[in-house]
């Protein structure tokens, strides 16, 4: 992260944390301070189960932030529908604090980030809670569902105000970090068509559910409420579990291609790193974003064939029997990938392309201009710049000067005009060359490397430093 990203996020973590401590004081701190001692033991409850949740927390990643997956918000709503937003307040700063420096350990910025926005996530639900008439239920233990019921439409509305907050926060300051577009990262947040958003404002009759075993079975409905929320944490690890392994899988079948050649050591991994960084600033859908990352990964998938060893570490030119031999891999990734069912037709239809070219010189269908898919002309820049960076048996990398002066010379004939323009004017192109020339030095392990495909270096008399 450069300089002016953290003196950027700096900024927006100390902005949020005033926020929050100017909307704290005005929750009804009144009503907790007048809760009865079974109310007290009932919240003291609620935040071991936020606890218990926080601690079970999935980890998970946004492009390269981190996340997390929790089923801590279905308590939070329990708690404000028992106990009032003051007691949601004392829920959130007591769990996130906990999980935050004490579980994950994170950085003391992380951290009071967390908390801050989670606190005036809650602190503003909990106004407009208040203001539509919300009230705590009844005594636990003494009955009165009747009660919980008439706190309905409060509660969603503290739910809607609580993660819609919660969500632009931290799309803004996962922008703001990684220096992607705002709409790119907002999408990955609150998922394709705002499912998450919308699943977590649905679970909510699970958690007046909670408050009701509260209501009429007092701390020991509470304590038994904790099972169907491990179920659903089970369910989050499930489908993260599966979700990891096919990407591991993945992973292993390039890093398998890629021990044949040691000049291509981690290339696919770059490109896949430099294409998703280039899709987040096309400003393009996060399942476009995810679908062009994986292509890349993907691109070079058929030279997982030994025949291709040999022409990829030769140093000359290659015959014509040999291009036409080393051209013949894109057809045999695509075959391999249609017999995957995990791997989407745009996937395919990116990798059967990514070595088209603008002006309709290409292969393997010689396709031109936008008739060649976004994630096929992003991969084929990307592609592109990692082989110019790196050394190759038939010349050593190019510097990034030689290297911008590549782009901008094929641009419009090899290369999309608006992918080289998004790459040239922003810092991602710097930072890659950087990371190529650390590579190369030998300053960081092959296994920090993130997985991508390879360029397959086709040379002859005309070929340019750009071609691959």
């Amino acid at each position: 992260m450069s300089l002016n990203m953290k003196g950027k996020v700096l900024f927006f973590v100390a902005v949020v944390a005033i926020a929050a401590g100017a909307v704290i004081p005005t929750a009804p701190w009144q009503e907790l301070l007048a809760m009865p001692s079974s109310s007290l033991r009932g919240l003291g409850v609620m935040v071991l189960l936020g606890l218990a949740a926080e601690r079970l927390t999935v980890e998970t990643a946004i492009g390269k932030s981190g996340s997390t997956q929790s089923v801590a918000y279905l308590p939070l709503l329990s708690t404000v529908v028992l106990f009032g937003p003051a007691s949601g307040l004392v829920f959130i700063i007591a769990t996130h604090l906990t999980g935050d420096f004490v579980f994950r350990r994170k950085s003391a910025v992380k951290g009071i980030f967390n908390v801050s926005q989670h606190s005036l996530a809650a602190g503003l639900g909990g106004l407009a809670y208040g203001a539509l008439g919300g009230e705590a239920a009844a005594t636990l233990g003494l009955g009165g569902v009747e009660g919980v019921s008439y706190s309905w439409l409060p509660l969603l509305a503290f739910g809607a105000i609580y993660l819609s907050v919660n969500h632009l926060l931290v799309a803004r300051v996962i922008s703001l970090a990684s220096g992607a577009s705002f709409f790119v990262v907002w999408q990955q947040v609150v998922g394709r068509g705002g499912a998450n958003f919308l699943y977590d404002l649905l679970v909510s009759p699970v958690a007046v559910a909670i408050a009701l075993m509260g209501v009429e079975l007092g701390v020991i409905g509470l304590v038994l409420a904790g099972l169907p929320l491990l179920a659903i944490r089970n369910a989050y690890l499930g489908t993260f579990r599966l979700q990891q392994a096919n990407r591991d899988l993945l992973n292993a079948l390039v890093k398998a291609i890629e021990t044949r050649d040691p000049y291509t050591s981690g290339h696919s991994l770059r490109v896949a790193n430099l294409a998703r960084l280039t899709a987040e600033r096309l400003g393009v859908s996060i399942r476009v974003v995810n679908e062009i990352e994986q292509s890349a990964l993907l691109h070079d998938v058929g030279k997982i064939d030994a025949r291709y060893t040999e022409i990829l570490k030769k140093p000359a030119q290659l015959t014509d029997a040999e291009r036409a031999m080393i051209e013949s891999h894109v057809t045999k990734g695509v075959e391999l990938l249609e017999t995957m069912s995990s791997v989407s037709n745009a996937v395919i239809e990116n990798v059967r392309h990514h070595h088209e070219r603008w002006d309709g010189r290409g292969y393997p269908e010689q396709l031109a201009g936008h008739d060649i898919p976004l994630g096929a002309r992003v991969i084929g820049v990307c592609d592109a710049i990692d082989a110019m960076l790196s050394d190759r048996p038939y010349r050593k990398a190019l510097d990034l000067p030689t290297v911008r002066d590549e782009l901008a010379r094929y641009s419009g004939i090899q290369f999309d005009p608006a992918v080289v323009k998004v790459l040239v004017d922003s810092e991602v192109l710097e930072e890659h060359a950087e990371s190529a020339a650390s590579v190369r030095l030998g300053r960081i392990s092959d296994e920090a490397e993130v997985v991508a495909p390879d360029d397959e270096a086709v040379r002859g008399p005309k070929a340019s430093a750009a071609s691959s």
